[in-house]
């Protein structure tokens, strides 16, 4: 594992219709986001909601608006829009989400924006 990913979200691949470079649906989009072992992402904020479901490896947590939620394979977590939430592998192998977002319909509307904390804590705002 080579790739050096975004430390907001670790290494993370969209699905694309590949006849037009569009998100498969016209208001959800779907993600395969991998953590490498022993991964923690930065804070990130954004505001798309997501469901994210650990479907390989785990188990893990995710930090959301500073609360703690233990997941494993196959559960599914709601991460609401406007909330900061950080990802953690807890484990010694790769761990993939498929995260499902409504990004699309925000981007098509001109509401989607992201933000991220850096490691001293300052809050940068992120490409959209």
């Amino acid at each position: 594992m080579d790739a050096e990913g975004n430390p907001h979200e670790g290494l993370k691949v969209e699905y694309i219709d590949p006849t037009n470079g569009e998100p498969v649906f016209k208001t959800i989009t779907f993600f395969a986001q991998m953590l490498r072992p022993g991964e923690r992402t930065l804070p990130l904020k954004q505001t798309a909601n997501q469901l994210v479901a650990p479907f390989e490896g785990g188990p893990g947590h995710s930090i959301i608006n500073g609360e703690r939620f233990d997941w494993a394979r196959f559960d599914t977590l709601a991460v609401p829009g406007g909330t900061w939430v950080e990802h953690v592998n807890e484990t010694d192998s790769p761990i993939v989400l498929f995260v499902a977002s409504d990004e699309p319909t925000l981007r098509k509307v001109g509401l989607f924006k992201r933000w991220g904390r850096k490691d001293s804590g300052d809050t940068v705002r992120l490409p959209s």
